[in-house]
């Protein structure tokens, strides 16, 4: 067979733009199809992630076709593991394979060549892959700034930037296309608003007090993993950040060590009637969680405490109280990242075994 030369270009396209169009016009320069494994899928409307996976696909795939460009392009989900790198590799190196298997190509077959912009830390997973060719593509830039996609969601729905002025900076096409958007849309768009607005108060009380003590300081929190009879104990969000998604019980410390932080939330945001000593001695497990980039406001680190209550009585009552709308208990078998809060879904799937959220089912029912 004839080998077949395949582009693989991992991004999160949040929203897509001309400097993004560059790697998808050199890469139908380079070979016969374009796989895009579009990353932070499944994760919930927000200010970083203000688009659906489905919905950058149709910008990609728009964007390039009004560009003139008519390589075969397939857009497939890339699910953040925020705290483990090397099933991150695997789950790029699964979506190459059924990608493959798909389109009928041996792996023997295939000259697979990963493009993208080696700019700076976050570009740091071209060089986990040996075994393909990477390819670096000069960035565009916006002066001596790289274009990024943070500024112009920060132009769409911060700043409120003239459209003339995003559609020069970012390119008219892929402007106008979420102008239309946002148009259509209007509910998800004042949610990202209030959610940006919230956030940047945020980072600016941050940056006074790193201003008044000289030094980066985090904010510190602690997080209760309740499990009992194959369920998790979760409550709304009642406010921003994060209104209305499921989130683990939680909240900064408050002069006290991160234990007593966690029970504490744990009873004032669930309400469950289990004695503080009792909850002691249900501790299976902690971990902190530091990844920078757990949340949209700044540098927020978190300790969790995994509680293991008796399986075999009856559920434990529980009632939403405090910052919680309610309080109940979920199915670990129905977890979906999608309607988790912030680095929630990870800091479970790393707390409790057998979270079943996995990618290769994922990509099979979106290819079959």
């Amino acid at each position: 067979m004839t080998q077949v030369t395949l582009s693989v270009i991992i991004g999160r396209f949040q929203p897509f733009h001309k400097g993004h169009r560059k790697l998808f016009e050199h890469a139908s320069q380079i070979s016969d199809q374009t796989l895009t494994l579009i990353g932070s899928a499944f994760r919930p409307r927000s200010e970083k992630n203000a688009f659906k996976w489905t919905e950058r696909a149709d910008f990609i795939t728009t964007a390039m076709k009004s560009a003139g460009c008519t390589a075969d392009i397939t857009c497939l989900p890339l699910i953040d593991t925020l705290y483990d790198d090397k099933t991150w590799a695997g789950n790029v190196r699964t979506a190459i394979d059924l990608h493959l298997r798909t389109q009928g190509i041996a792996r023997a077959d295939a000259r697979i060549v990963l493009v993208g912009h080696d700019k700076d830390e976050s570009s740091r997973y071209l060089r986990w892959f040996p075994e393909l060719e990477a390819v670096s593509v000069e960035a565009e830039r916006n002066g001596s700034t790289v274009l990024n996609a943070t500024d112009m969601r920060a132009g769409l729905f911060l700043d409120k930037a003239p459209v003339a002025k995003l559609r020069d900076t970012f390119g008219a096409v892929e402007t106008d296309q979420v102008v239309s958007w946002m148009e259509q849309n209007t509910g998800a768009v004042a949610q990202i608003r209030a959610e940006a607005a919230y956030n940047q108060a945020y980072r600016e009380n941050y940056r006074k007090a790193v201003a008044t003590f000289g030094h980066e300081i985090p904010a510190d929190c602690a997080d209760a993993v309740v499990v009992q009879n194959g369920h998790i104990l979760l409550v709304e969000r009642a406010k921003a950040p994060g209104q209305g998604l499921y989130a683990l019980p939680g909240g900064h410390l408050q002069k006290e060590t991160a234990q007593e932080a966690a029970i504490r939330e744990l009873i004032e945001e669930t309400r469950l009637n289990i004695p503080r000593k009792l909850l002691e001695g249900r501790i299976a497990a902690r971990q902190v969680f530091d990844h920078p980039d757990r949340s949209e406001r700044g540098w927020v680190r978190t300790e969790a405490f995994k509680f293991e209550l008796i399986d075999g009585k009856a559920q434990e009552k529980v009632k939403g109280a405090d910052d919680a709308k309610r309080a109940f208990w979920m199915p670990v078998n129905q977890l979906t990242p999608d309607v988790m809060f912030e680095d929630h879904f990870d800091i479970i799937q790393a707390l409790v075994p057998n979270v079943p959220f996995a990618y290769s089912s994922v990509l099979m029912s979106r290819m079959h």
